[in-house]
């Protein structure tokens, strides 16, 4: 473990997307990853337990409301990065993440290198 490293906990109820950035995580010195849920149940206890950096999560998920879950998060650890990941270009769920307290919305993509930039919290144009 790495006490410099960026502490990550992603929700994605995509297993294929969930292990791909665990794998990524796992190659970079810099990143950790501290929890993976595949919904938004328990992810406030999660946070609590885990206390991470970014909070990475997918905003179309079944069960729990991942933007009521974003609010919550934010209102648990108000110093979080909550990065939205989306593969929606809907406006209005992306400002409802935004509303709700994600740091950044960003579609989801096919390049790693962004991913993984935008979870450093390097600068990468927002979802619009």
């Amino acid at each position: 473990m790495n006490p410099r490293a960026i502490r990550v906990l992603h929700v994605d109820d995509n297993d294929d997307a969930r292990t791909l950035l665990s794998i990524l995580l796992e190659q970079e010195e810099d990143l950790e990853e501290v929890g993976s849920l595949h919904n938004a149940e328990g992810l406030t206890e999660l946070i609590r337990a885990t206390g991470p950096d970014v909070l990475v999560i997918d905003l179309i998920m079944p069960g729990r409301d991942p933007i009521e879950a974003i609010q919550e998060a934010r209102e648990v650890a108000p110093d979080l990065r909550i990065v939205a990941f989306s593969g929606t270009v809907d406006p209005q769920l992306l400002s409802r993440a935004r509303q709700a307290g994600a740091s950044q919305v960003v579609r989801k993509t096919c390049d790693v290198y962004e991913t993984l930039d935008v979870i450093r919290g390097r600068s990468r144009p927002s979802a619009q």
